[in-house]
């Protein structure tokens, strides 16, 4: 994962592997934080990514309204859940 900043807000991608042996949906919920009060959210939907394939994301979250974006970003995991498919 990688967290950085632009003018608007905090470019965020995201990749995860799969190392199950069927098509694997990843929902991942991130919160992206200067330490100082600025937190943004978002939840990525990695979909269908085939056994040892890489799903890949990015978004740009945050706005310019919440304040100034950090600098220095740090971006933490919330929520990993994997739903394998069952086929």
């Amino acid at each position: 994962m990688r967290a950085t900043p632009e003018s608007t807000g905090v470019r965020t991608e995201i990749e995860v592997a799969n190392t199950y042996k069927r098509d694997t949906t990843y929902s991942i919920q991130i919160s992206v934080a200067d330490g100082e009060g600025w937190t943004a959210y978002n939840r990525f939907w990695l979909q269908d990514v085939p056994p040892g394939e890489t799903g890949r994301d990015d978004a740009l979250i945050g706005s310019e309204n919440m304040g100034a974006v950090p600098q220095t970003p740090k971006i933490y995991v919330d929520e990993f859940t994997p739903i394998v498919d069952r086929k």
